[in-house]
């Protein structure tokens, strides 16, 4: 699984491209996946979200099925161009809030992109000594 580390603050062109930043590229790949899980829109690398997707066949019961179903819904495979921009796709740029100024934050196995004024709202009065705490409460040192 790949680690995703740093943040770019860049925004989307008028055709609803963005600049993958280049530290994201490698990891990310020519084609990934586009997905809306609530908040943001993450930008997986395809073997990664067809593992989730695999792992979650293999694990839900025959009832909860639909939750594939819904999540391939709100996700689409894009592909990167030679100039390392790709389409957000319309609808799922709409749901995530995201018109021009956005903010790409690394993860594990993936790269959260949020409006960056819905990023702000989301942390802001978070304080590095909170999200230590947070992380000791968890049993990991940061």
């Amino acid at each position: 699984m790949a680690y995703f580390p740093g943040k770019q603050i860049h925004s989307v062109d008028a055709k609803g491209r963005i600049i993958i930043p280049a530290k994201f590229r490698k990891e990310l790949g020519e084609h990934f996946v586009v997905a809306w899980l609530g908040e943001c829109l993450n930008l997986y690398p395809a073997q990664e979200w067809e593992s989730l997707m695999i792992r979650l066949d293999e694990t839900l019961p025959a009832e909860e099925s639909d939750i594939i179903e819904y999540l391939s819904y709100y996700s689409e495979q894009v592909d990167m161009d030679s100039q390392g921009r790709a389409m957000l796709p319309q609808d799922l740029r709409k749901l995530a809030g995201i018109e021009k100024d956005i903010i790409s934050v690394g993860d594990v196995g993936k790269v959260h992109v949020y409006a960056k004024d819905a990023w702000e709202k989301k942390n802001a009065g978070t304080e590095m000594g909170d999200v230590r705490a947070r992380a000791a409460k968890r049993g990991v040192r940061v």
